[in-house]
């Protein structure tokens, strides 16, 4: 049994605390999600508030075809799409010198770990990972990140993206055979 389908009953039947309790659990895996698709963080924490938004106002259609987690996980992948999409057209700088939100102090690097050089070439390969898997297509691209980033399982995944799971294994593969080429090129 799904454990959070009492929660969206309670909400379709007016309950809306029944919204804090689905935010307390899934609020922060939603976001780690959201955050590898998009790599912006503010990006990340408005397609988060947004899907909660949405489920809000989406509760009275939703049928328990997949588990309740699944048509969050849907609803966040098509907003972080969305966003991605805007994102991309906007360029993506951060300084380390800019005051942070009130509430929170400005970003500080932390001396911990490996040396310098070895972070430098840990950094360069996370990179130019991170640009090859930007220069998939979004299929391959959410099917990558939902199995081998998220860890989901293959059903999960066909779940969230609305296909099977052989569709992800076929994906994932393809990804990795783009990933594997688009590394070999560089």
């Amino acid at each position: 049994m799904d454990p959070d389908l009492p929660l969206i009953e309670a909400l379709q039947a007016g309950n809306e605390s029944a919204l804090n309790e689905l935010i307390d659990r899934h609020r922060e895996p939603l976001f780690y999600f959201v955050f590898r698709y998009l790599r912006d963080e503010a990006g990340a924490r408005d397609v988060v508030q947004e899907t909660f938004v949405r489920v809000f106002f989406k509760v009275k259609s939703f049928e328990p075809r997949a588990s309740v987690k699944t048509w969050i996980y849907a609803i966040a992948l098509n907003l972080a799409r969305d966003e991605g999409r805007k994102l991309s057209k906007r360029q993506r700088m951060v300084s380390l010198d800019a005051p942070g939100p009130e509430d929170r102090p400005p970003m500080e690097v932390a001396d911990e770990g490996p040396l310098p050089d070895v972070q430098a070439g840990q950094r360069d390969r996370f990179a130019m990972l991170q640009a090859a898997i930007d220069k998939l297509p979004p299929k391959l691209k959410s099917a990558l990140i939902l199995f081998a980033l998220e860890g989901k399982s293959q059903r999960e995944a066909a779940d969230i993206l609305g296909t099977t799971p052989k569709t992800v294994e076929l994906r994932v593969a393809h990804a990795r055979q783009k990933l594997k080429r688009i590394l070999d090129g560089v």
